[in-house]
């Protein structure tokens, strides 16, 4: 028992000078240990009282609640020489045991009365209070049992077969959860040191603590308690809880004046507490214009030169340093601004790189392709008024965007092509004669449509027959019938001057003649827009 006490100071020496914060306690407990069973009288039986000894840690989650481990060691003992004598069986019976307990927990304590560490003057609070726990913890027991079994024959030859059993069974049954519970009182004796005193109860749920169970009272499990004196210790101080009133801060801006560069002058943490009067990022005591904001130490740079304001002759004019500012004079033609040996155009006023811009696009007339219409650089300065890509001078529908493939005009749909298409295939004329049949006249407003579709596109207007009869006479036939949708067109507000047509008479046939059908399907009017 005392090598375990001294291993559990040295124990506890470690865990002192090597924790760290105030939140942190290490310390001993040395007391009492005694255990409730078999051999024992049913409520307090204090006859064999024996030591206990152990460690104590504790961590404090706030100023009420802390974890807490300990490592205790401890003796019990009992026996049935010590219960009363009225009891004829305990009294012959005659059994005792004694056992080490080890015990190994981890608790909650709560502290209800605990005042705050530090007072608001910076000064250490002592305080006396009274406190709860309860936790869980794993024990282990060595029972060493002496069932008497030269005592009472006539008992004994009972007891002998429930004896076997307990031996047996007590090889397999040396350790088990325990739950600790019990509540005690500490008090500061300085800001380091902290006494107290505490009684914990633990059931352990099991009928073995002294190596008896079947052969006494096997309904009723064993239980331990220890109490006895703590003494631990706080294990750092933990300034980083000073309260802020015990810091000086004489100019008030927040940085005390241990850590204040200048301490009677309000100013800012991040120049410890040093003024930055005109914001610039450059505090007032390295700043060589500390009421004007400025890069160059602190001062402003008007013309962006280099050479700050209050060491600039000229300080709204660009200049060089050995013109202390100032520009240095050169000749400029012009006037523009830009001296002759950088100026393109020197002769002509300008502000790209000394040319002028008539069109005000961005590109100096000399590489404007259009000086004096504004255009995308993409065409040298030209337009592209429909936006389509195509500049104007090259696109053939300058007014309407269409694609770059067709000339800069919109490309006809396939739809309408096929609409075309279908026309060709249904426009009819009466038998050997030019006069459109009524039915073609649906037809060919089709063809309205699509040409007011594309204003910017011409319609051809071509007609064929099949091969019977006269090819002069056929030839002459098919120009007056392509004449006859020409004029029909016209009349629907389609203007002659974007219209052509033309007789072909046999030519270009699209089937073969020798049947009704292929007859029939050459004796057409096609319609092509260009």
């Amino acid at each position: 028992m005392l090598k375990n006490v001294i291993i559990m100071l040295c124990l506890a020496f470690l865990c002192i000078n090597n924790a760290q914060a105030q939140k942190w306690e290490g310390g001993i407990l040395l007391g009492l240990a005694n255990y409730q069973g078999d051999v024992t009288d049913p409520v307090w039986d204090l006859k064999e009282t024996n030591y206990s000894a152990g460690l104590v840690i504790r961590h404090h989650l706030n100023k009420n609640l802390a974890l807490r481990g300990n490592l205790l060691f401890g003796k019990i003992a009992g026996s049935d020489v010590n219960h009363s004598s009225e009891d004829w069986t305990r009294e012959n019976r005659g059994f005792s045991f004694e056992s080490s307990v080890s015990e190994l927990s981890l608790k909650l304590e709560y502290s209800p009365l605990t005042k705050e560490w530090l007072d608001g003057n910076g000064k250490f609070n002592k305080s006396i209070t009274p406190y709860g726990f309860v936790g869980l913890g794993v024990a282990f027991w060595t029972p060493t049992t002496n069932f008497n079994e030269n005592g009472d024959t006539r008992l004994i030859k009972i007891l002998q077969p429930r004896i076997a059993e307990d031996k047996q069974e007590v090889k397999s049954n040396k350790s088990g959860f325990t739950i600790p519970i019990g509540a005690g009182i500490k008090a500061d004796l300085t800001d380091k040191i902290i006494l107290g005193g505490e009684i914990g109860f633990r059931p352990v749920f099991n009928d073995y603590l002294d190596g008896i169970s079947v052969s006494a009272n096997p309904d009723k499990n064993d239980w331990y308690w220890f109490a006895g004196a703590t003494l631990t210790f706080r294990l750092a101080e933990g300034k980083e809880k000073d309260p802020l009133p015990m810091l000086t801060d004489t100019d008030k801006d927040g940085v005390p004046d241990s850590a204040d560069d200048c301490p009677s002058v309000f100013g800012k943490a991040m120049f410890n507490g040093c003024p930055d009067s005109d914001s610039d990022g450059v505090m007032d005591k390295d700043d060589k214009c500390p009421t004007l904001a400025g890069k160059l130490d602190g001062c402003p740079d008007t013309d962006g030169d280099g050479i700050a304001d209050n060491l600039d002759n000229c300080p709204n004019e660009r200049g060089t340093v050995q013109n202390n500012g100032c520009p240095v004079l050169m000749l400029d033609s012009d006037n523009d601004g830009i001296a002759d040996k950088d100026d393109r155009c020197p002769n002509l006023a300008g502000k790209i790189n000394g040319c002028p811009d008539s069109d005000g696009d961005g590109i100096a007339d000399n590489e404007d392709g259009c000086p004096s219409v504004a255009g995308p650089k993409i065409f040298k300065g030209c337009p592209d008024s429909d936006g389509d890509g195509v500049q104007d001078s090259k696109d053939r529908c300058p007014t309407v965007a269409g694609v770059a493939s067709n000339g800069g005009c919109p490309g006809i749909t396939s739809t309408d092509r096929a609409t075309l298409d279908l026309v060709v295939r249904n426009v009819r004329f009466e038998t050997g004669s030019a006069v459109l049949k009524v039915e073609s006249f649906v037809q060919l407003d089709k063809v309205v449509a699509i040409m007011n579709k594309y204003p910017e596109y011409s319609l051809k207007i071509s007609g064929y027959t099949d091969n019977v009869g006269d090819g002069n006479s056929n030839l002459r036939l098919s120009e007056r019938r392509a004449k006859s949708c020409f004029d029909f067109l016209v009349t629907k507000g389609i203007s002659s001057s974007r219209m052509n047509y033309k007789g072909y008479g046999e030519a270009n046939p699209q089937a073969s003649n020798d049947s009704r059908e292929g007859r029939r399907q050459n004796r057409r009017v096609e319609f092509d827009l260009y």
